[in-house]
């Protein structure tokens, strides 16, 4: 079997997508096994919106995606922190740092997903075969072999598991070592405002959870993302329009003008795990079915994006082996596992209705707007600048 055209990839979702682009770009063919029919309109439904910070879009510019991907995204301009409403608030874009610089770039999951289909389409080095289910998967030292719905076997020198949290292949062959259930759930929906957004994301962090108000392609437009405990969830979700908008307009204040709900309201509920190992023989792992974290910052795919990027990197190098995959784990596992922390810290400690935290919370914004060398740390690190010099 010749390496570079024995990769299999499980999933044609979002990071299942960019794996099989980041590897084409370096010639490198592969087959993705989708379970779902991808000519059904509702495979591309997806109410969520994903933030890309500026390392990923440096990614997605290296492997051809960008160009058509930008033209879907609304620009990041600045950031506003409120902690639950109070005096101090966290500034991102002052006059003297980061301002008129991009901080990040938020697109449409719908949108996302039609827009990297498009390009797998076009490339002849993917091959996509959907409609099919993985029934059985036989794991070698130096071949995998999968058995599928259509009474057919495939082999490859390894296969890519971009499936998701809910994988079969995951759950066969590894374990977690850090697993959180938040017992809350991100309400995610679409608003329409009378003002401008201005191309500023907002997080408010409430007693019940974070409120995220994200800017969207429309001036008018804002993607919403409501974390709230499990048990209230039902409760919100029952209520009627009008009562319901009342809710969300006291969370964005005046600021936006008056808003009207203009999607569907979705649940999602909010775990974090994190595998013990990133691969298993002739098996790896990457994105999201490898790590999840709370959704607060959102730097989910983007620590997924930087997981594809060093692989397809590594297997364009070097023959495939474990050696190989023994470095990816070792370059990416760390930096995963601090980025689960660091947003599952963030969550617990705004999250306490503690007035000692309250107080801390405040003094530490001050702080941070009174020392913008640290504020510039801050917001380095966010846009996916952390390891850089």
């Amino acid at each position: 079997m010749n390496n570079h055209d024995n990769i299999i990839i499980l999933g044609a979702g979002l990071s299942g997508m960019i794996t099989a682009l980041s590897l084409a770009k370096h010639k490198i063919k592969s087959t993705i096994i989708e379970a779902k029919s991808i000519n059904h309109d509702r495979f591309f439904d997806d109410i969520r919106t994903t933030a890309i910070n500026s390392e990923s879009k440096e990614v997605f510019d290296k492997i051809g995606v960008w160009q058509e991907l930008s033209k879907l995204c609304a620009t990041i301009n600045d950031i506003y922190i409120v902690d639950n409403k109070s005096p101090e608030i966290l500034h991102f874009a002052t006059k003297t740092h980061f301002e008129n610089k991009i901080m990040g770039y938020l697109v449409e999951n719908t949108e996302f997903k039609k827009c990297l289909y498009s390009l797998v389409q076009e490339n002849k080095l993917i091959n996509i075969l959907d409609n099919i289910k993985y029934q059985e998967i036989i794991n070698h030292t130096d071949y995998c072999q999968l058995n599928l719905s259509n009474n057919t076997q495939i082999f490859c020198k390894l296969l890519i598991v971009c499936d998701g949290k809910n994988s079969k292949a995951k759950n066969l062959f590894f374990s977690n070592d850090i697993e959180e259930d938040y017992n809350q759930k991100a309400l995610t929906f679409i608003v329409e405002h009378t003002e401008n957004h201005g191309n500023t994301a907002v997080e408010h962090f409430l007693p019940t959870g974070p409120f995220a108000i994200l800017p969207l392609k429309e001036q008018n437009k804002s993607s919403i993302v409501w974390t709230v405990p499990t048990d209230y969830t039902s409760i919100l979700l029952d209520l009627p329009l009008e009562e319901f908008t009342y809710l969300v307009q006291e969370n964005f204040g005046a600021f936006l003008g008056n808003i009207q709900i203009k999607s569907k309201v979705e649940a999602f509920p909010l775990k974090a795990y994190h595998v013990t190992k990133y691969y298993n023989k002739s098996i790896a792992l990457v994105a999201d079915t490898a790590h999840i974290i709370h959704p607060l910052a959102g730097q989910g795919l983007n620590q997924g994006i930087k997981d594809i990027d060093c692989l397809s990197n590594l297997i364009a190098t070097e023959t495939i082996t474990s050696n190989i995959l023994d470095i990816y784990q070792k370059q990416r596992k760390q930096d995963n596992e601090n980025m689960l922390l660091i947003t599952d810290t963030i969550n617990n400690v705004f999250s306490s209705n503690s007035r000692i935290l309250h107080e801390a919370r405040q003094i530490a914004f001050k702080a941070i707007e009174t020392y913008p060398s640290f504020k510039q740390i801050l917001i380095k690190y966010a846009m996916g600048e952390r390891n850089k010099k």
